[in-house]
């Protein structure tokens, strides 16, 4: 496994929620779809999945509840869909090892998701957090994939993105 670690270190790239994006919908207190930033306190251990950093919120942080686009690639796209994130309510250091999985999210199964360029879904695959680089690795093998979707395997959330080599994040 620390292999594959390695060299899907030098091959993907993870995106948490854009930080520009962020900073705007904190700054108006709304997000790009009209609501307001629903911010509460976090009371208990393990806290939410925090879509700015990629982590759970720790007990005492505030968070804000917004509403995300997270098909940025094509937002014409029949599978564009909006739904909540969860974010710090102010601002955070995002997350800053791009190169690697979230190491906060490891724990966590996960389904992962599959674009073109067009927006459409490739594939869906299944997986825990200690196999994630394979199966991202396996999604990319598709020469029409451009991005990775990881999303919530209960509610079906969003919670970060992940590109190819040659590809430019949103």
């Amino acid at each position: 496994m620390g292999d594959m670690t390695t060299a899907i270190a030098t091959t993907f790239r993870v995106q948490a929620l854009p930080a520009h994006d962020l900073a705007r919908i904190r700054a108006t207190g709304i997000d790009d779809f009209g609501h307001s930033l629903r911010v509460s306190v976090v009371d208990e251990e393990p806290g939410t999945p925090l879509r700015c950093c990629l982590r759970e919120a720790r007990a005492g942080e505030r968070v804000g509840l917004i509403s995300w686009r997270p098909l940025r690639e094509a937002p014409d796209s029949v599978y564009a869909e909006v739904g909540p994130v969860f974010v710090h309510a102010e601002d955070c250091p995002g997350y800053q090892r791009e190169r690697s999985y979230p190491d906060g999210f490891r724990h966590r199964n996960q389904v992962l998701r599959s674009y073109s360029a067009t927006g459409d879904m490739l594939d869906a695959v299944l997986t825990g957090g200690a196999a994630a680089e394979e199966a991202i690795a396996g999604l990319f093998s598709n020469p029409d994939a451009v991005v990775v979707h990881s999303r919530n395997v209960t509610a079906g959330c969003y919670m970060f993105a992940v590109y190819g080599p040659d590809e430019t994040a949103r």
